[in-house]
């Protein structure tokens, strides 16, 4: 799968353990790296063993939860609109932001 980033800083902490540790701590960076791993392995969504929580709305996103009280929100890409009922055949995915409790961490 090919991931794309929000924000620069969701990209350094995608791709380097101690810049997601310092962010993050030891349990919630495994926890985000572990599936970032998953994603990267995966043709497309819908090959992860664990299902999101589907938002809908435009543009659609997708929660995975990371730890207790805490998700990670992604944006399925597609050249067309990709819905409820298309988002795992998607293979492109923008990392949007993790938010703990209710608040945005990333």
């Amino acid at each position: 799968m090919e991931l794309t980033y929000d924000l620069p800083s969701m990209r350094k902490i995608a791709g380097d353990r101690n810049s997601a540790r310092k962010k993050l701590g030891d349990e919630l960076a495994d926890a985000f790296l572990s599936l970032i791993a998953d994603m990267r392995n995966a043709m497309y969504l819908g090959e992860l063993l664990e299902s999101p929580t589907v938002i809908g709305g435009s543009p659609l996103l997708l929660q995975y939860p990371l730890a207790s009280g805490c998700i990670l929100e992604i944006q399925p890409l597609a050249n067309g609109l990709v819905d409820q009922e298309s988002w795992s055949t998607t293979h492109r995915i923008k990392l949007v932001r993790i938010v703990k409790e209710g608040a945005k961490l990333i």
